[in-house]
């Protein structure tokens, strides 16, 4: 089942700080892609909310995000974050029972999603 890693970090300072982490962990990011079972991961910079920036992962199994907190890309990103003052956090694990686009083949979007449709659409 995919796993979806979801949240944010708040660090002390601004969105300068948050870019900062950003850039100087790249190589941490690019890492952690390269796992297997890695299908997606990002952090971003709020664009409200000085110094708060967001992370998003998504893993093929359970297995993979175990894997990856088991492997040492995961403490030598651990050391990086580790370097700024988080003040505070909210990450979370969630699964994805299934997948479908967002957008019909119009390029607008769905009017039904996982067998759901609008009352009234």
């Amino acid at each position: 089942m995919r796993i979806i890693v979801a949240g944010w970090l708040r660090f002390a300072g601004d969105e300068k700080t948050c870019a900062e982490i950003i850039v100087s962990g790249a190589d941490h990011i690019a890492a952690a892609r390269e796992e297997t079972g890695c299908t997606a991961y990002n952090w971003a910079v709020d664009p409200l909310e000085p110094g708060q920036m967001h992370v998003y992962e998504e893993w093929e199994s359970e297995e993979a995000l175990l894997q990856h907190f088991a492997d040492p890309p995961y403490a030598d990103m651990r050391s990086h974050l580790e370097r700024y003052e988080l003040t505070g956090f909210h990450v979370q694990l969630y699964t994805a029972a299934g997948i479908e686009p967002v957008y019909a083949d119009d390029g607008w979007p769905r009017k039904e999603i996982f067998g759901v449709t609008l009352a009234g659409a």
